[in-house]
C-alpha cells in the first residue's frame, strides 16, 4: 500500500520525472505540475510514476486495489493544454513513437481540444475522462509487423480498424466535474470489472479492464495526438505560454480483498 499525502514533499516511491518547460513544485500537503513557456515541437512533462523501475512484466500494480487521488487544476477543460491525468498504465511506446506492447491503461485522463483520441463510438475525442484500454498482450514479432504496415501511407486508418477488433476500450466523459476544483477521484480495479468514483459517487462502470500488471503515473504534458477508428494518426507537442498546473494533496493505493 501506499498513501502520499506530500507533507514532506514526494515519497521516495516515486520516481520524479521532469524534462523540458516543466517542473514539480512541493509545498507541506500540495505536490504542483508545472508547465509554462513550452515550446513547439519539444517534450514538456512533469510527473510522478513507477513504471520506470520494472520491466512491464514485474510492474507492481495488479487487481484487485483501489486508487484514490485528490486532485485540482489550475484552468477548466478546454482552457487547460496538452494531456494530463493519473491511473496505471504500462507505458508502450519507445522513445522514437513505436509501440512497443500492446497498449494497456486505466486511468483519469484529459486531453485538450487539439487532440481527437477516441477508442470508443460516439465519445469525443478530448476532454476530461474516466477511461480503460485493454490492448492484452502480443508478441514482438507482432508488434514489430504492425509498426512497420502503420508506417506505410494511408495505413493508419485500417491498423486502428483491426486493433479495434482486439482492443476492449472504455470512456465516460466527465462534463459535470469542474477540473479547477478540489475533487476526491477513485477507481475500484478487480479482474472483470473496474468502478469510478468522484467525491464518493459511483460515476462509471465497466467490465474486461485490462489485468496485465501496470506501473502507476500522475502527468501533465504538452502532448496532442489523433487516433482510434476512422481516425487519421498524428502526434506533435504544443507550444505553451501560459502557466499551468495540476495539484495533487493525496495518492493513495491499497489492495482489496
Amino acid at each position: 500500500m501506499i498513501d502520499d499525502k506530500f507533507e514532506n514533499g514526494v515519497a521516495p516511491e516515486w520516481v520524479r520525472f521532469c524534462i523540458g518547460h516543466a517542473h514539480i513544485e512541493t509545498e507541506p500537503g500540495i505536490a504542483r505540475f508545472v508547465l509554462e513557456g513550452s515550446e513547439d515541437g519539444k517534450l514538456s512533462d512533469a510527473e510522478i510514476d513507477d513504471h520506470r523501475t520494472a520491466p512491464r512484466d514485474k510492474l507492481l500494480w495488479t487487481p484487485p486495489l483501489r486508487m484514490t487521488v485528490c486532485a485540482r487544476f489550475s484552468h477548466r477543460a478546454g482552457e487547460l493544454l496538452g494531456t494530463a491525468g493519473f491511473g496505471f498504465w504500462n507505458d508502450p511506446f519507445d522513445w522514437v513513437g513505436n509501440v512497443e506492447t500492446p497498449p494497456n491503461a486505466l486511468w483519469f485522463f484529459y486531453a485538450s481540444p487539439q487532440s481527437d483520441m477516441a477508442f470508443v463510438e460516439n465519445v469525443r475525442g478530448h476532454g476530461w475522462k474516466a477511461a480503460f484500454i485493454n490492448g492484452g498482450t502480443a508478441d514482438k514479432v507482432t508488434m514489430w509487423l504492425g509498426n512497420l504496415v502503420f508506417r506505410l501511407p494511408g495505413m493508419s486508418k485500417l491498423v486502428f480498424k483491426l486493433a479495434q477488433m482486439r482492443v476492449g476500450a472504455h470512456e465516460t466523459l466527465l462534463e459535470n466535474i469542474a477540473l479547477t476544483d478540489w475533487h476526491t477521484y477513485r477507481l475500484d480495479w478487480r479482474a472483470r470489472e473496474i468502478i469510478y468514483f468522484v467525491d464518493d459517487v459511483e460515476i462509471a462502470r465497466a467490465n474486461n479492464p485490462p489485468n496485465v500488471p501496470l506501473g502507476f503515473v500522475a502527468w501533465l504534458d504538452n502532448n496532442y495526438t489523433s487516433m482510434g477508428p476512422g481516425r487519421d494518426f498524428f502526434f506533435g507537442r504544443m507550444a505553451i505560454a501560459q502557466r499551468q498546473w495540476m495539484e495533487l494533496a493525496r495518492v493513495k493505493i491499497e489492495r482489496l480483498d
